[in-house]
């Protein structure tokens, strides 16, 4: 069974720039563990961070991001239709139809995606130029009189579920509300354990527009290590040769076009996950996660993710297991437990 703060986590809504109620949930926590202070950054991230008894201690830090892909209003048709873009990698084709929920000032107003007619198109592809939100409203003025503003965030309702198969759910926003997730759980269980290293934990605002929150935290914290928690697209419903499935474990990054993975942190990883027989995928994605920003800062920072495999995420919905939740939080565990500062110093130099 999930863990409530999962369902929780998902259920809230938060797209880049908008990630205030997420933020407020993960606060509110934080604020129950008095031996962390919270800390946040001018672009809204926030993390729990408990300070090592040596000032010179080295500095791990783990992140999930808050923001989750959706849609933002961009213009008011003289019909009081609204125009909406993306924000995040998504699809036109994925909102064809579907019922959307409009953050106002006023409160959430319900609207429809509709689209031009496939028989009266000039392309085929649905690109977000082709799609209006259809809230009922008869103009521009009444649409307005509604509370609809330019810059309103727009996302849809959760579909949360368990599917047939126990371990396996459905939901919006696993990515990636699993990372905040997980950072929290960390939170609480390592609240009381004395390390040698200060730990920085929590979550960063709008990674899904180009990583930005884990540049400006982690040029603010200057960690040494940096552990991302994100959830990581995986095709085996559709290819049984590709890398990566849900229930197999956690997905360990060892490529993505950002980010090449540190060779002395992946033998570490390996050799601690098999010494711990925790289950790990290796995996390739096109995509990029907060690690590939925090890598080359500050002279260079030992950066990577523990990924969660799930199936179609960049859509209203997505699928996960929760098997290798529990996969990822043990890894995650053993790693947080297993790093001194000599462990360290001596990552740094097994790429050199």
């Amino acid at each position: 069974m999930l863990k409530k703060v999962y369902k929780d986590l998902f259920d809230l809504a938060g797209t880049s720039g908008n990630e205030k109620n997420v933020r407020g949930y993960m606060k509110a926590d934080m604020e129950k563990y008095p031996n962390y202070k919270i800390e946040t950054d001018r672009l809204g991230s926030i993390f729990a961070v408990k300070k090592a008894k040596d000032p010179k201690a080295p500095i791990v830090m783990v992140a999930g991001h808050m923001d989750e892909v959706g849609l933002i209003v961009v213009g008011i048709t003289s019909l009081g239709m609204l125009k909406v873009e993306p924000q995040g990698g998504l699809n036109g084709e994925v909102f064809i139809s579907q019922v959307l929920n409009v953050y106002t000032k006023n409160g959430v107003i319900k609207g429809v995606i509709g689209a031009i007619p496939p028989h009266l198109k000039k392309e085929q592809g649905t690109a977000f130029s082709d799609l209006v939100l259809d809230i009922g409203a008869t103009s521009k003025e009444e649409a307005l009189s509604f509370g609809v503003s330019l810059g309103d965030m727009v996302l849809y309702d959760n579909p949360f579920c368990y599917t047939k198969n126990p371990n396996r759910l459905i939901s919006k926003s696993i990515d990636n509300r699993y990372g905040c997730g997980l950072a929290l759980e960390a939170m609480r269980a390592f609240h009381d354990i004395e390390l040698p290293y200060t730990l920085i934990i929590g979550a960063t605002v709008q990674e899904e527009v180009g990583l930005r929150g884990a540049e400006t935290s982690v040029n603010y914290f200057k960690p040494d290590v940096f552990l991302v928690l994100d959830a990581s697209p995986v095709n085996d419903a559709l290819d049984k040769d590709a890398l990566g499935g849900l229930g197999k474990g956690f997905l360990l990054r060892m490529y993505d076009p950002k980010n090449i993975m540190h060779q002395g942190l992946m033998a570490f990883f390996t050799k601690l996950s098999k010494k711990h027989n925790i289950k790990m995928q290796h995996f390739v994605s096109m995509g990029g996660t907060d690690a590939a920003v925090a890598l080359d800062l500050n002279e260079g920072v030992l950066a990577t993710t523990i990924g969660l495999p799930a199936r179609y995420i960049h859509s209203t919905a997505a699928m996960m297991d929760l098997r290798d939740l529990d996969e990822a939080r043990k890894m995650l565990y053993t790693v947080l437990k297993t790093l001194s500062p000599k462990l360290i110093q001596e990552l740094k130099e097994s790429n050199s």
